[in-house]
């Protein structure tokens, strides 16, 4: 029992030295301040951070609009270029085209030409018949007489 008196006292005792007594808790005119500086400083580098953040959400907004516009710009000349491409191919598409119809029209001009100088020949030819006088058949081919046998 003696031992179970000793634990107990030495637990009381143990117990009473490890509390803060009421006077002691109280904070002094000194830690006041002090906590009081750390609170200003807290409050402060909050506002900072938060400025801070602020300006990082602005300036990530901007870079995305920037992105955007890059890859409109992008689509833009792309498209551009495509019509670019469709353009150049239309254009040596209509030269071909145009290489072909003034071939066409030169070979037009020559069988004009060719039509003109028939014409001519024929309209020549005709009016030496017309205006020839009429004078003895021509001979026969066979030099006007008999067959022979």
């Amino acid at each position: 029992m003696r031992y179970l008196f000793i634990a107990t006292v030495s637990a009381w005792w143990g117990v009473a030295c490890a509390t803060v007594p009421p006077a002691a808790q109280l904070p002094t005119p000194a830690q006041v301040q002090e906590v009081e500086a750390w609170r200003r400083q807290y409050e402060e580098e909050r506002a900072r951070s938060e400025e801070l953040a602020l300006r990082l959400a602005a300036a990530e907004a901007a870079r995305e609009a920037l992105e955007l516009e890059r890859a409109e710009a992008e689509q833009a000349r792309q498209t551009v270029n495509e019509e670019l491409a469709r353009r150049e191919v239309e254009l040596h598409s209509l030269e071909d085209h145009n290489a072909q119809l003034q071939a066409r029209q030169r070979e037009l001009a020559q069988m004009h030409e060719q039509m003109a100088d028939v014409w001519f020949e024929s309209a020549l030819s005709r009016a030496r018949r017309h205006s020839a006088p009429p004078g003895p058949p021509p001979p026969a081919p066979g030099g006007g007489q008999g067959a022979s046998p």
